[in-house]
């Protein structure tokens, strides 16, 4: 059956490159926005062995993105949903799912569970630290993710700077440092692109600093985002293509498509920020908006 299923990929790859993706197995945390249309893409590409994680059940306010959910799936845990769905496509496969979340010092064990790690949970400190780690251990993982109008998505590999180096966050911090850091209204408000480039409202961003809203998000770019991540793993367990490697990133607004790079300024403010003194100037940044705005610029 696999062959019927995927017979036109033979078109593009060769049979030993489909037998690569076959065997592939890829550990994806969270099964929501991202994860969920990772999952479906790489089903449908036929890759055959999947390791899921995700805690949470789906919620009206999921209809308007999360690829496996619907009116029938209200209320049922979205690994349970990702599972049944890559097994619809493809009834061979080989799916583990753990209807949980992810242990900060589980870490370790579930990037090795597969070739490829990707982090995809809603608690983005959880993600950034498991991004370190994967590059400590030497296994391929993914970062993917949308703001609002905008797509970010870059594969790290062993020689890779830090997420937390591409993303100005406290650099070779542990989980609960990422945590608090994170959760700071101050730090939050230093992120203007999530105005400018992601297009969220004056409104909704003040919200979500003060931790009242969550991240705004559009179907269309959580989507391009996912399939855009599915495609980084395909080209790593298929070898057919080189794959966009950090500080290289995809940088997808609905204007503009292009392979953008983590300039260097944002690795020596990632180390400054780690510090406390570093981590003081914060709060002077955002009282003075047109600081912000230069800043950002700044490390674009």
């Amino acid at each position: 059956m696999y062959e019927q299923l995927f017979e036109r990929n033979l078109g593009v790859f060769t049979p030993e490159e489909q037998k690569r993706i076959r065997d592939a197995r890829v550990v994806i945390i969270g099964c929501g926005g991202i994860g969920g249309v990772v999952a479906s893409a790489l089903a449908r590409s036929g890759l055959g062995h999947f390791v899921l994680f995700d805690y949470d059940t789906y919620q009206p306010s999921n209809m308007n993105r999360q690829i496996t959910c619907f009116s029938d799936t209200l209320g049922f845990n979205k690994a349970v949903c990702a599972r049944e769905a890559i097994l619809r496509i493809n009834p061979e496969a080989d799916v583990t799912h753990y209807d949980r979340a992810l242990e900060a010092g589980e870490i370790d064990a579930a990037i090795e569970m597969g070739d490829v790690f990707m982090p995809a949970a809603d608690e983005w400190p959880l993600s950034i630290a498991a991004l370190g780690r994967a590059k400590e251990l030497g296994k391929p993982a993914i970062m993917a993710y949308p703001v609002g109008a905008l797509a970010r998505v870059s594969t790290f590999l062993p020689h890779s700077p830090y997420a937390a180096e591409c993303l100005v966050m406290p650099y070779k911090t542990p989980y609960e440092g990422l945590q608090a850091f994170m959760e700071n209204p101050n730090h939050r408000k230093i992120l203007h692109y999530y105005r400018s480039e992601g297009a969220w409202t004056q409104e909704w961003f003040d919200a979500w600093c003060e931790s009242k809203r969550p991240h705004a998000q559009l179907c269309v770019m959580v989507w391009i985002t996912g399939s855009l991540a599915a495609l980084e793993i395909i080209k790593l367990v298929s070898g057919k293509w080189a794959p966009v490697v950090a500080p290289r990133y995809w940088h997808i607004t609905p204007t503009g498509a292009r392979i953008a790079r983590f300039g260097l300024a944002r690795r020596l403010l990632s180390r400054q920020v780690r510090r406390s003194s570093g981590q003081a100037l914060l709060p002077f940044l955002v009282k003075r908006p047109w600081l912000v705005r230069l800043f950002t610029r700044a490390i674009r």
